[in-house]
């Protein structure tokens, strides 16, 4: 009879992990295109962004293509709302149902750790790739300095009271994202000189705890030039397929604007976005995604995006590329890099894939481009619903 009742214990068990294993994995794909869906309806309230530009040749060849590859259909409202921004259909454009899909194929459930900034100066060392120095820095409520020692609150407003310009930002995605409370800050006399708060008043009321400390970047003169106020940084997509760590040739320039001191940082801030081409020369236009409108010179500062040359992309590639080997764990990879004085790449930090309508808009094609048939088709045999 005990037998029997630890068998039927037993079988609970393995039913309860699996329905909740089960569930975790279908809130996690709900709440992820749940992004996109947000960023839809954002943008979409934009004037003149239009939701409806496909012809009925257009949609046909798109259910063709995803039956074929992908083996279902998908709705037509993300090749709208990329059309609608640069006037070129691709029927490759890639939905955020099949993005979230290959995500959750690729990476792990502890993907999340890496995109703590806290932690990119655990595994930096390996890629040998630079990082911003890190002055102070917090987890769980406890207070390090830069040579990783335990110090007090107390202490960390002390050694702040005179420290100059530095810039602080929160280092758990969760409040970070869009630039959420990631400001530069000068600190003369325990008092902020930009917000004019006392930074023990700053750092408790924005900052309760996972924020880290860095000194200021100063971009390389070829990106300050676009724009000075703020570190400009590329956005770089890398994928392990077929045995080797690939670098998606679309780099994003997020660039500042209207005095911000952060780059461009999705739908809740302004700021530009511009395509290049492997060289390093940029593309004719910018977009501001907020406002729907496209530049052909920086707002603020007048320069002329079309042939202004961003020196040593290549190295920018070369790392990402160090870096993803160092984390074979990850399938999938985003990095925000700089370029900094001395012309090397400097890692600012590590970001969940995602925002994949950037490179599409920019360049005018599907996000994998030769790899979408490979990808989809990958999807479909691996389709474990």
């Amino acid at each position: 009879m005990k037998t029997i009742k630890k068998i039927i214990t037993f079988l609970y068990i393995v039913f309860y992990w699996k329905i909740c294993n089960r569930l975790h994995s279908i809130m996690q794909k709900k709440f992820s295109y749940a992004h996109y869906i947000h960023v839809f309806e954002k943008v979409c309230k934009v004037k003149d962004v239009k939701t409806n530009v496909l012809t009925k040749e257009q949609k046909i060849k798109i259910d063709d293509f995803y039956r074929k590859y992908y083996g279902k259909k998908v709705t037509y409202m993300w090749h709208n709302f990329i059309t609608s921004f640069n006037d070129k259909f691709d029927v490759k454009y890639l939905t955020p149902t099949a993005f979230v899909e290959l995500r959750n194929k690729l990476n792990l459930n502890f993907d999340s750790i890496l995109y703590d900034k806290n932690f990119l100066y655990n595994f930096i060392g390996l890629a040998k790739v630079k990082v911003p120095k890190r002055l102070f820095y917090s987890i769980k409520n406890l207070f390090f300095d830069s040579s990783d020692n335990i110090i007090s609150k107390e202490d960390l407003y002390n050694k702040l009271s005179n420290m100059g310009e530095t810039f602080i930002k929160p280092s758990n995605l969760r409040s970070s994202g869009y630039a959420k409370n990631c400001r530069l800050i000068n600190v003369i006399n325990g008092i902020d000189i930009y917000s004019k708060k006392n930074i023990k008043d700053l750092i408790e009321s924005n900052y309760p705890q996972d924020f880290i400390i860095q000194e200021k970047i100063v971009c390389h003169k070829s990106i300050s030039d676009i724009y000075s106020k703020s570190v400009n940084t590329f956005s770089i997509y890398t994928f392990i397929w077929n045995g080797e760590v690939k670098v998606l040739n679309k780099p994003v320039l997020k660039i500042g604007m209207n005095d911000a001191t952060t780059d461009y940082s999705g739908i809740e801030k302004e700021g530009l976005i511009i395509a290049m081409d492997s060289e390093g020369y940029l593309s004719e236009f910018a977009l501001n995604i907020n406002k729907n409108k496209w530049y052909s010179s920086h707002p603020n500062t007048g320069l002329v995006f079309k042939n202004h040359k961003i020196e040593n992309l290549k190295k920018v590639f070369e790392s990402a590329k160090k870096l993803h080997s160092c984390v074979p764990w990850l399938g999938f990879c985003r990095w925000d890099i700089t370029i900094n004085l001395d012309g090397e790449p400097v890692l600012i930090e590590t970001e969940p894939p995602g925002e994949l309508f950037q490179q599409q808009i920019l360049y005018k094609e599907g996000f994998f481009g030769d790899y979408t048939e490979e990808i989809l088709t990958f999807l479909k045999n691996n389709d474990r619903r």
